[in-house]
């Protein structure tokens, strides 16, 4: 029996892979980005601005060229923020990039016409839906290949904040993510599953970046935050455990990119 052959048979035998996302799925997930936003927001002194201020070791892996990610949690009075049915995954990713400026970062980071180019191991499309001021509606198409490939049209909100001639923020948020029909014909690629039957390898991403211009370069972390169909269970998990992969690939990916817009000079 062929790979392909054999998801689809799990698939047909556990039919609970496309009930969707439950109501109380999403609610827990907004609780908790609730909760990590207002974390994120309170962080505005000299050595909590970024997460790297806090962590010296990392810090100095980060100015000698290497990329920094960790699993991160947020906790809401300081008790975890139980998920029913959903996998909530929290990256933070750190990188630092000489000899440039935090408005180079910051316009090719809100070039979304440009994400194909910049990332395009994860992203086979973009564009910019619409700009006002420093509001940014886009659109972003993931792909990843597994033992069968997904596709995902995902639309973007993202607000961009200058908080000081050094330091920014841009807040990104998912307005909706569709799950592609046939993931093999890209000229249908517009026409998604119905929400009642996504598998569920992403229904939403949140990604928050910090930028500080310092020691010579722009210190870019990104803490994105993500929900899908929770891990575990019987066999059909073994395929969806590849595409929940995905976020962490995503994050470090967001970082490869900038540093092959942004290189080393020594």
């Amino acid at each position: 029996m062929t790979y392909f052959r054999a998801f689809t048979f799990l698939l047909c035998a556990f039919p609970s892979l496309g009930a969707g996302l439950k109501p109380e799925t999403a609610a827990a997930y907004d609780r908790y980005i609730k909760a990590a936003e207002e974390g994120l927001k309170k962080r505005t002194g000299r050595d909590d601005f970024l997460w790297i201020g806090q962590h010296p070791k990392d810090k100095s892996l980060v100015w000698l060229g290497q990329t920094v990610i960790e699993p991160q949690k947020t906790l809401e009075d300081g008790k975890e923020i139980e998920v029913p049915d959903g996998l909530v995954q929290d990256w933070l990713c750190s990188a630092f990039f000489e000899n440039v400026t935090l408005e180079r970062v910051r316009d090719t980071l809100l070039n979304y016409a440009d994400y194909k180019q910049f990332f395009k191991l994860q992203v086979i499309d973009s564009k910019l839906v619409k700009r006002d001021g420093d509001h940014f509606q886009a659109f972003l198409r993931f792909s990843k290949r597994q033992v069968t490939p997904f596709v995902l049209n995902a639309q973007i909100s993202a607000d961009y904040t200058a908080l000081s001639p050094t330091r920014a923020l841009i807040f990104s948020r998912s307005t909706h993510i569709g799950e592609v029909q046939h993931p093999n014909r890209p000229k249908t690629f517009d026409d998604e599953q119905p929400a009642e039957n996504e598998y569920g390898y992403l229904w939403r991403l949140n990604m928050y970046w910090r930028f500080e211009q310092t020691d010579g370069g722009v210190y870019a972390e990104l803490e994105l935050i993500s929900l899908s169909r929770e891990a575990g269970g019987l066999s059909p998990s073994r395929f969806l455990n590849g595409y929940q992969a995905f976020p962490q690939e995503f994050a470090t990916g967001m970082m490869d990119g900038l540093r092959v817009a942004f290189p080393r000079l020594r």
